[in-house]
């Protein structure tokens, strides 16, 4: 697939990758002193949390720029719910017609929302969900899920605070917590039609899948660099075939996920949802069945130290492997790719 950015997304794309320059992770012990507060409001401030918000019904941005925002920041690992809560979320309360003023809220960075995932993060999680789970929830003010009683599905919306158990999450730049009881949560706006959960879903899982491209490109990168320096036997690790043929071929894989993707991004606004969701399903396959090989390669080659703590190779890794569960693993979409294919419901 050839895909060329217009003018107006290649500097959207340079703006997302500065930001993410600004508020990402050089090293773990920047996880502790960045200012995560001044970096969301940055965030905020150049529209990458408003980028679904409706124009006269319609997206601001396609699903091709919330992909390279998302590939962006997931580069250089910002540890912020720009996903969970900036796109996720937005477009769920945009599908159920809530009050403008929450989704002026969520869009200019003073209200953080979580979407509830089942326990096993392989759907949305809705009402009857026991231990349902916020993902991607730093900072969130409220949460959403499901109801799908009264022979509709419905959105429904319950404040955060006293509800989040937070849990020990292999990924270390995203928070999860354990929800507890949700009585009282408030239905939101109207019925959410079939069609317009499958398009959400897409979207969901086209922004899972630039995640893990992000992610891959992002480690893939650094070592690639990390061999034009390191030297042995008095020349660059980079010049040993060895080393060369790993890079290439998980370069491969992650050009591979990222055409995939771009597709799926693309397909969001563009075809039916049912097509869509295809599209989206046949990216995270392919990018969930490729998001443990690529950054464990990459830690491989940095060697000695890419087995320590120090050094950023393994919060890649951590968390791309997270992203493989979310919404389901690449097994859980190729039989759903299958069911598909074959008519079966």
């Amino acid at each position: 697939m050839l895909a060329l950015l217009t003018d107006e997304q290649q500097m959207f794309k340079e703006l997302a990758t500065e930001l993410a320059a600004a508020a990402g992770l050089v090293n773990p012990g920047d996880l502790d002193t960045i200012d995560q507060d001044k970096a969301w409001h940055d965030i905020a401030a150049a529209g990458l949390l408003s980028l679904r918000v409706r124009d006269a019904g319609q997206p601001m941005a396609t699903g091709v720029e919330v992909m390279l925002a998302v590939q962006a920041l997931a580069s250089r690992l910002v540890p912020l719910p720009v996903r969970g809560s900036g796109v996720l979320s937005l477009e769920l309360l945009s599908l159920a017609g809530a009050p403008a003023e929450w989704i002026a809220e969520l869009a200019d960075g003073r209200a953080r929302y979580a979407v509830l995932l089942s326990r096993d993060l392989s759907r949305l999680a809705d009402l009857s969900d026991a231990g349902a789970v916020a993902w991607d929830s730093a900072g969130a003010d409220f949460l959403l899920v499901l109801d799908r009683t009264g022979g509709c599905v419905r959105l429904a919306r319950a404040a955060a605070a006293g509800r989040l158990s937070w849990l020990a999450s292999i990924d270390l730049t995203r928070r999860t917590a354990r929800v507890g009881s949700l009585a009282g949560a408030e239905a939101v706006g109207q019925p959410i039609e079939p069609a317009s959960l499958d398009r959400w879903l897409a979207l969901a899982l086209a922004t899972v899948s630039a995640d893990i491209v992000g992610a891959m490109r992002g480690a893939l990168d650094g070592v690639v660099e990390y061999s034009k320096r390191r030297e042995q036997f008095g020349v660059p690790i980079g010049s040993f075939q060895a080393v060369q043929h790993m890079c290439a071929e998980s370069l491969v894989k992650v050009e591979a996920a990222d055409s995939a993707t771009k597709y799926a991004a693309w397909a969001v606004d563009e075809l039916e949802p049912a097509a869509a969701l295809l599209a989206a399903r046949t990216a995270k396959a392919y990018s969930g069945s490729v998001a443990r090989d690529v950054p464990e390669t990459v830690m491989q080659v940095y060697g000695g130290i890419g087995q320590t703590w120090e050094s950023i190779a393994h919060f890649y890794l951590r968390r791309t492997l997270l992203d493989r569960q979310v919404l389901g693993d690449d097994q859980v979409q190729l039989a759903l790719i299958a069911d598909s294919r074959l008519g079966r419901t």
